[in-house]
């Protein structure tokens, strides 16, 4: 088959910008930490729709003690909100400037320009629910409650805990105003509680199979099987996230891993139609840990490759690179 053109539903775009990284040239390529992401990587790949993110997180300090500070980050609400303002902002700039086309804009006929649908993960800019108006009013179309410990929304993946009351309030904002859920970083008890709570469509942005990392610190960031089947039921999406230490549980994964994730997910529930790439590249990590033969988005063929030779047909292999994205978003009327 020729080669496909991609949705990826998970690029941290607004962030990587923010990090003081060149979005508009090729990405650092440094021995230590290379990059994956740029616009113009995207532009010299066949990425042509994302689901890129508003994302912010608190100031505190990484695994190896170092300060986590910058324009990304936040010690209140209130900045929290300012940051994601400063964000959208700068998604509104690269529309104005031809370098993206946001999808909740008018126009009159396809681009070949990258387009873009926003998601806010972890929420945590929201002052109260009346601001998730205003977010929607300046093109968030997914929310994502919660990020790896929790907020006033919701528990983490790391931190455990349900949906809040304050949450669930929002939940039903979200629902009013017709967006879809994101089910990735909620702990499994805010997951559960999303799926029975919520009657817009639920996606798993970048998540990636629990029985297939056994030992990981951290397990409820990866779906159990029971959580795949309730995605699948619900006609839910999953992106596959291409970070090594969540596709095997030690070393550095390989592009076969990718696979058997997706042959997990395949085999459970019978399917091809609840796949696609969520990829998260450069999301908090470099180039490095992404599986063996990837390092660019021009790289992600070689995912397609891959599942031809495990006997995945061309019309899977096209729902995972975009069929399956592209379905759920215009089912729920996000584009023509």
């Amino acid at each position: 088959m020729s080669p496909p053109s991609f949705f990826d539903a998970h690029l941290d775009l607004a962030y990587l910008a923010e990090t003081g990284r060149d979005m508009l040239n090729d990405p650092p390529r440094g021995s230590d930490s290379p990059a994956a992401v740029t616009l113009k990587s995207l532009a010299d790949s066949r990425v042509r729709r994302a689901v890129a993110t508003v994302f912010v997180q608190p100031r505190t300090r990484d695994d190896s003690g170092e300060n986590i500070n910058g324009s990304w980050c936040y010690s209140s609400p209130q900045e929290a909100y300012e940051q994601s303002v400063r964000q959208l902002n700068r998604y509104d700039q690269w529309h104005v400037d031809g370098h993206v086309i946001l999808m909740d804009r008018p126009r009159k006929t396809p681009s070949e320009k990258l387009e873009l649908l926003l998601l806010l993960e972890g929420c945590a800019g929201i002052r109260s629910v009346n601001d998730l108006d205003d977010f929607y009013r300046r093109g968030i179309r997914i929310l994502a409650l919660t990020w790896v410990n929790g907020t006033r929304w919701a528990g983490g993946d790391q931190s455990g805990g349900d949906v809040t009351a304050d949450g669930i309030a929002l939940l039903n904002r979200a629902d009013a105003l017709k967006m879809v859920h994101d089910v990735s970083h909620l702990s499994e008890q805010a997951f559960w509680t999303v799926m029975e709570t919520t009657s817009r469509p639920k996606i798993a942005s970048h998540s990636n199979c629990r029985s297939l990392l056994p030992g990981k610190k951290h397990p409820e960031r990866h779906l159990s099987d029971a959580q795949i089947k309730a995605l699948a039921n619900a006609q839910g999406v999953i992106g596959i996230n291409l970070f090594s230490r969540f596709l095997v549980s030690t070393g550095t994964a390989a592009i076969q891993d990718v696979v058997r994730h997706i042959q997990h997910i395949v085999e459970l529930v019978g399917r091809t139609d609840i796949i696609g790439l969520g990829s998260d590249m450069d999301g908090g990590f470099s180039a490095l840990d992404l599986p063996t033969g990837i390092r660019r988005p021009a790289d992600l063929g070689k995912i397609c490759d891959a599942l031809a030779t495990a006997n995945f047909t061309d019309t899977a292999i096209e729902q995972f690179a975009w069929g399956n994205w592209n379905r759920v978003f215009r089912q729920v009327g996000m584009f023509l």
